[in-house]
């Protein structure tokens, strides 16, 4: 099977929970949102993970994920293409 590296999957996944994530936050999201982004995308480097091999299935899952999360917090951002 076909390996990838999980950088590009866990940062479609990232900026999917920092929308969801600077939801939460009242009055500053633009700037939540980016310290979230930055942070998780971070983590994800100090830690090895984007370096990691998986399946490529799991990979676009991850990413499908954020998509997701995306989707459910902000559906107003797809439903225009329609």
């Amino acid at each position: 099977m076909m390996k990838v590296k999980l950088r590009i999957p866990l940062f479609i996944f990232a900026l999917g929970i920092s929308v969801f994530l600077s939801n939460l936050v009242s009055g500053a999201e633009n700037i939540a949102y980016l310290v979230i982004l930055i942070s998780l995308v971070a983590v994800f480097e100090k830690t090895n993970l984007s370096e990691k091999k998986v399946n490529i299935l799991y990979g676009v899952l991850i990413a499908i994920a954020g998509l997701a999360i995306e989707f459910l917090t902000e559906p107003g951002d797809y439903l225009q293409f329609f």
